[in-house]
């Protein structure tokens, strides 16, 4: 029987330099595919560290925009939340907590 008549069904024989160069090339190709995925993960990691750093500083930036702007409309900052209130404000807009007497505090 011609080679290109066989099924797929059909038991193909292997001689042991076969076998090698087979393993050789499975090998090869784990090999490469261990490489491309080690290169990702380092392109992923290297990405990630940045947009971490632009995130953090982002973040810094805004913190510090909302405390000059909460002094500069001379706002109270509540001890127990964190919150900023309105100047006028004898309690915490966001957990209710007094800011009158020992608990109020404003901004400098």
């Amino acid at each position: 029987m011609n080679p290109d008549q066989q099924s797929e069904t059909d038991e193909v024989t292997y001689g042991e330099s076969d076998v090698r160069l087979l393993e050789e090339s499975l090998n090869s190709m784990e090999s490469e595919l261990h490489e491309k995925y080690c290169r990702i993960g380092k392109e992923i990691l290297e990405t990630v560290e940045n947009e971490n750093r632009n995130i953090s500083t982002l973040v810094d930036m805004i913190i510090e925009t909302r405390r000059r702007l909460a002094s500069a409309r001379q706002e109270k900052k509540c001890p127990s939340c964190l919150s900023f209130n309105d100047r006028d404000s004898l309690f915490c807009k966001r957990c209710g907590k007094p800011l009158t007497g020992d608990n109020k505090e404003k901004l400098q």
